[in-house]
């Protein structure tokens, strides 16, 4: 598996201060140019707070996890005409600053707020730069342009747009780790910095208005729009962390009893395992290793598609870029061990982006983690209980009760159900001549071409000794037949390998149908291809024979044959 390399801490700071190293002198030194700051600052200190406040509100709603200032550029082009394109940049650094505290605050204070991520203090400052560089972009654009009403906004508006979002662009370009990266999986990293934009748009609107009305109103314009989207983001946040909250209390506390309603087999409580870890930590691969002294090992994965695999994952080294500007880093390997009267059952590992880790995700797991370990003891136990030990098929126990189960949803549903009894021929010559281990190779090796060819509904028991059992849901007669014959020819093939002897096996089927067969219970039905069993084995063996009723049968290749006397009737020792 490979294993990714993270950078070093001070290589990451200096490569998330660039952006920095190159805002503050140019900003500072553009601060005494008359053309870029025409209004004496120290005269204007109301203006200033209230763009400001405007920026930092509506900074707090980002649309499609776009940039620092989010919607909050609605408010640089009137930064940019009433106070100068050198205080604006300065003001959409400090405002990218003030959102990210703000929303730091909203974190805490619903301690669930669904944050893309936690930025650290050096890339903070390299959001806040970039916003900066972004504004000084659009300010030199409208400064080249004139900013004339006269000659319409809708022009200089758009480029001072495409202006901003140069400088994020380019970061985002230079700073990509992966140098394998798709064209569309670039365009996909890079399309969410167009969130920015529709805040130019209001922008435009806002110095339009104060054009035809006024100053006075346009600002009117500019707080409503910023109370808008700073109430808007509050809603978001807060209604998201309520439902977060309350759907991991929910699925923590239910999730013990979600675990055992999954049926015994182990791909299935993976699957599900997966799932209600799922509910609580926001995973990209999982990995569940299985390891049981009496069920034997076996591993299960799962990726960003979310269908189940047997083996182990091999993520990439890092996970995928998340859309606008984010850091990249290795993934966060939550590693738990399942344990069952103190020993190892299984380990589950969970490979997590720690950029959208939600701050009590852990704990979450590892309050599900006794619960997950308790179900897995419970499935192992009835896993083994249900499961013949040598051939791995199920036990008589557990066929009685899926016939009985298969046979009541057939008859209320009114369709097909088909049994076959395989019994593998001349056993007792086998285990007398070559021994009893090579007579338990000859079991196993019939048992994997029974229970290979499932279909999903298909089930395959040990009914004991040397027979087996099959049902087969919504299938009839005809059908059930077809597959018999297919495995008879499959068992035909086989041949083992007896002390140097070549052993070949053979193999006879009896199948019987519902409701082609007029029978009133699942016992009737086995009972029915028992008898097209015993028949097969009377006329020579290594035949697939269908009862069709009223002492008819049909063989495997489409023949049909007479019975002159009913089969005898076994003792009911099946159905205890």
């Amino acid at each position: 598996m490979r294993r990714p390399v993270a950078a070093s801490g001070g290589r990451a700071a200096l490569a998330w201060l660039a952006p920095a190293s190159l805002f503050v002198p140019l900003a500072g030194a553009l601060l005494w140019h008359p053309a870029w700051n025409p209004v004496a600052l120290s005269a204007a200190p109301g203006a200033i707070a209230g763009v400001l406040l405007a920026a930092t509100l509506a900074a707090l709603e980002r649309p499609a996890a776009s940039g620092p200032l989010g919607l909050g550029t609605l408010a640089l082009l009137p930064a940019v005409v009433w106070l100068g394109a050198a205080p604006a940049a300065w003001l959409a650094a400090l405002a990218a600053v003030l959102a990210e505290l703000v929303r730091r605050l909203l974190e805490r204070w619903w301690r669930d707020a669904p944050l893309p991520e936690r930025r650290r203090g050096s890339r903070v400052a390299a959001q806040a730069s970039l916003a900066g560089l972004g504004a000084l972009g659009a300010g030199g654009v409208w400064i080249a342009w004139r900013g004339d009403a006269a000659d319409g906004l809708a022009a200089p508006v758009a480029f001072a747009a495409l202006a901003y979002a140069t400088p994020g662009l380019a970061f985002e370009l230079a700073s990509r780790r992966r140098r394998d990266e798709t064209a569309r999986e670039l365009l996909r990293g890079l399309a969410p910095l167009a969130g920015e934009l529709p805040g130019f748009a209001f922008g435009g609107l806002v110095l339009a208005v104060d054009a035809v009305a006024g100053r006075p109103l346009a600002a009117a314009w500019l707080a409503a729009a910023a109370l808008l989207a700073g109430e808007a983001a509050r809603r978001e946040l807060g209604a998201d962390a309520a439902r977060r909250s309350l759907a991991a209390a929910v699925h923590v506390s239910h999730a013990g009893a979600s675990l055992m309603a999954s049926t015994s087999e182990l791909a299935r409580l993976a699957r599900r395992i997966f799932a209600e870890c799922e509910t609580i930590v926001p995973f990209t691969y999982a990995h569940l290793e299985l390891a049981s002294p009496e069920s034997g090992s076996a591993s299960f994965w799962a990726g960003p598609g979310g269908e189940l695999e047997e083996g182990e994952p091999d993520p990439p080294a890092y996970p995928p870029a998340l859309p606008g500007f984010h850091r990249r880093e290795p993934w966060r390997i939550l590693d738990h061990h399942l344990l069952a009267e103190r020993e190892q059952q299984a380990r589950l590992r969970l490979w997590c982006d720690g950029r959208r880790l939600p701050p009590n995700a852990e704990a979450s797991l590892a309050a599900l983690v006794p619960q997950m370990s308790s179900s897995l003891a419970g499935a192992l136990l009835a896993r083994e209980a249900a499961t013949d030990r040598l051939t791995g098929t199920a036990t008589r126990r557990a066929l009685e009760r899926r016939l009985r189960e298969a046979f009541d949803e057939a008859r209320e549903l009114g369709r097909p159900l088909a049994v076959v009894l395989c019994d593998l021929d001349h056993f007792k010559r086998i285990n007398d001549t070559h021994g009893h281990a090579v007579g338990d190779r000859a079991l196993q090796a019939a048992a994997r071409v029974l229970a290979g060819p499932s279909r999903g509904g298909d089930f395959c028991a040990r009914y004991g000794g040397e027979e087996f059992v099959l049902v087969l849901e919504a299938t009839d007669g005809e059908a059930a037949l077809e597959i018999a014959e297919r495995l008879r020819r499959r068992i035909e093939q086989l041949a083992l390998d007896a002390g140097g002897e070549r052993l070949e096996l053979t193999m006879s089927f009896g199948v019987a149908a519902f409701p082609a067969l007029a029978v009133r219970s699942a016992e009737e039905l086995v009972e029915l291809a028992d008898g097209a069993l015993y028949t097969a084995k009377r006329l020579g063996r290594n035949l697939a024979l269908l009862d069709l009723g009223g002492g008819r049968m049909r063989t495997g290749k489409g023949g049909e044959v007479e019975v002159a006397e009913p089969p005898p009737v076994r003792p009911p020792v099946f159905f205890a």
